[in-house]
């Protein structure tokens, strides 16, 4: 079990994180899509999300393993 304060700086860590790592996406990821964004193409919607979702999840996994073996 973790403490509030251990939660807390895990909490900070992960999302200010994801904050930078979505600007280097938004600059790297969506110019590849910049014509389908433009014409409201649903499967590159799909695709976006996914991949925003994926990096995510793999982040959040990574911190939480990362601040789990502090323990």
């Amino acid at each position: 079990m973790q403490s509030n304060k251990h939660s807390i700086i895990e909490t900070i860590t992960n999302v200010g994180s994801g904050f930078f790592i979505s600007m280097i996406l938004n600059l790297t990821f969506l110019p590849i899509f910049t014509k389908d964004i433009a014409e409201g193409v649903l499967s590159t919607a799909v695709i976006i999300g996914l991949v925003y979702t994926g990096v995510s999840m793999i982040r959040s996994f990574v911190f939480r393993r990362f601040f789990n073996s502090l323990k």
